[in-house]
């Protein structure tokens, strides 16, 4: 058997520009315990003076079940509750953060705009926890977009992507829905891929009709040091692994709707 080809990122490669772009939520996520003890109002606090223009704050909570073992063999279940972190919002919807003892991951939500704002203000956030959490090292950091796309009555999946799972040999049927799912180890880089590829099946609301759903996760979770060149350096990776993975997966027509130019 042949040795496989080496693999290698193209930085320099170019994708199209997407004036539509499918995607309803762009993730950056920043996995990385706090290095000292976070107090919930000091938290707060310091979180609504540093950032005014996220005035919805709510707490977030881990809840956690378990059972205790008694002497005569017997069980009881306890639940425990405790605080976790902070969830921010802006006024206009578009981005929304999760601040929490363990990290930070920051959302733009739809209409998507373009990767160096967003790059920024997650950084932004990152910043912020440095300075409040003094985290020692990254145990995860992960680029995540996920893409909805509307199938109108009879659009067959195929149609805007080109990877969808083959009815069975002999039955010619229109696929209803599916679950796909990919996992890679990018060879020679520190990274990982998870691509999902699924039909979100009509709803009550006519709003959220029958979908499409591209889901692709990039992430290392090889231990990181904080430095900023570093981070930058990774992110500008994942995202072009992201890039390769979408743009690899759908059709023409896919890109005719959303808009793209060179």
């Amino acid at each position: 058997m042949s040795p496989l080809p080496k693999f290698s990122l193209n930085l320099n490669e170019e994708f199209p520009r997407l004036k539509a772009a499918p995607s309803i939520e762009a993730v950056i996520h920043w996995q990385a315990h706090a290095g000292k003890k976070l107090e919930s109002e000091a938290l707060k606090a310091e979180l609504t003076q540093r950032l005014p223009d996220y005035p919805i704050l709510q707490p977030q909570q881990d809840v956690q079940i378990g059972a205790v073992g008694a002497p005569d063999g017997s069980s009881e279940v306890f639940q425990r509750i405790q605080w976790s972190g902070f969830r921010l919002q802006d006024e206009q919807n578009r981005h929304v953060a999760q601040f929490t003892l363990n990290g930070v991951a920051f959302s733009r939500l739809e209409p998507y705009e373009e990767w160096i704002s967003f790059q920024t203000e997650a950084f932004r956030f990152w910043h912020i926890f440095l300075e409040l959490a003094e985290p020692t090292v990254i145990q995860r950091l992960g680029v995540r977009y996920i893409n909805r796309i509307p199938l109108d009555n009879g659009e067959q999946p195929s149609l805007y992507l080109n990877t969808v799972p083959p009815a069975p040999s002999g039955l010619e049927l229109p696929t209803e829905s599916f679950f796909h799912q990919d996992t890679y180890r990018v060879p020679g880089y520190p990274y990982h891929i998870n691509w999902v590829r699924t039909i979100q099946p009509e709803g009550t609301d006519p709003a959220n009709g029958r979908a499409l759903i591209v889901d692709i996760d990039v992430f290392t979770t090889e231990l990181l040091q904080l430095d900023q060149d570093t981070l930058i350096q990774q992110l500008k990776e994942m995202r072009w692994l992201k890039n390769k993975v979408f743009f690899s997966c759908i059709t023409d027509t896919a890109l005719a709707r959303f808009g793209a130019t060179p």
